[in-house]
C-alpha cells in the first residue's frame, strides 16, 4: 500500500484505531503480540481485504490485492496464534470449516485451530472427527453412559446420537481432535 516502513506502526494503529503502543507488540521481531480480533477485523476492512485474503487462504476477489508478503505476515500470525496454544500446553494445527452446520458459532471457511494431540474423547466440546470420508466440526455431549450426542448449533440440522463404541479407536468416528480456537470475519 505505498506505506514506509517507519510509519507501518502508525498506520495500522489509525486504521485499527488502537494506540501505537499496543500495534507496535504486534511488529516487536522478538515476542510479537496477537491483535484481538476485533483489530484484526479493523484491518481487513482498513486493507480492503477479506480476512481470507490476508490468511492468504483465498485469492483476492475484489477490493485491494494483498501481496505474497501480506500473506507471510498473516500465516506468521496464524503460527504465532498456535505457538501461544503451545505455551499454554495446546497444539493448534489449523483446518477448514466446511459447511454452516455449526453457525452460527463457525462459519463456512472459517479457521479453526485442532489439539490433534487429543485423538479421543476428552470430555464435552468441540471436536474435529472423521466419519468416512467426510470431516465434522461438532459438539459432543456424553448424556448416557453409552452414547455421545452430536450437536449442530445451526437448528437447521439435527442432532445426531451415536453408540459410544461407534467413536472407540476402530469405530467408524475417528477423533481427529479437540478445537480449541477459531477464526472468522463477518463483513457488512
Amino acid at each position: 500500500m505505498g506505506v514506509p516502513p517507519h510509519r507501518v506502526v502508525s498506520f495500522a494503529a489509525r486504521i485499527t484505531q488502537r494506540a501505537t503502543q499496543s500495534v507496535r507488540r504486534w511488529f516487536d521481531p522478538v515476542a510479537p503480540g496477537l491483535p484481538d480480533l476485533a483489530s484484526f477485523a479493523r484491518l481487513c476492512v482498513g486493507l480492503g481485504c477479506r480476512a481470507d485474503e490476508l490468511l492468504g487462504t483465498q485469492a483476492p476477489t475484489g477490493g485491494v490485492a494483498c501481496t505474497p508478503q501480506d500473506a507471510l505476515v498473516m500465516a506468521d500470525y496464524i503460527q504465532a496464534v498456535a505457538a501461544t496454544l503451545a505455551v499454554r500446553g495446546r497444539v493448534g494445527t489449523p483446518m477448514r470449516v466446511s459447511g454452516d452446520e455449526m453457525a452460527p458459532l463457525m462459519r463456512e471457511g472459517d479457521l479453526v485451530l485442532v489439539d490433534t494431540s487429543i485423538d479421543r474423547l476428552a470430555g464435552n466440546g468441540i471436536y474435529a472427527l472423521q466419519f468416512g470420508d467426510q470431516v465434522l466440526i461438532r459438539r459432543i455431549e456424553q448424556r448416557t453412559p453409552d452414547g455421545l450426542l452430536l450437536l449442530c448449533d445451526n437448528r437447521a440440522y439435527r442432532d445426531w446420537e451415536v453408540p459410544l463404541r461407534d467413536a472407540a479407536p476402530q469405530g467408524p468416528l475417528r477423533v481427529l481432535g479437540k478445537v480449541h480456537a477459531a477464526m472468522g470475519l463477518q463483513l457488512f
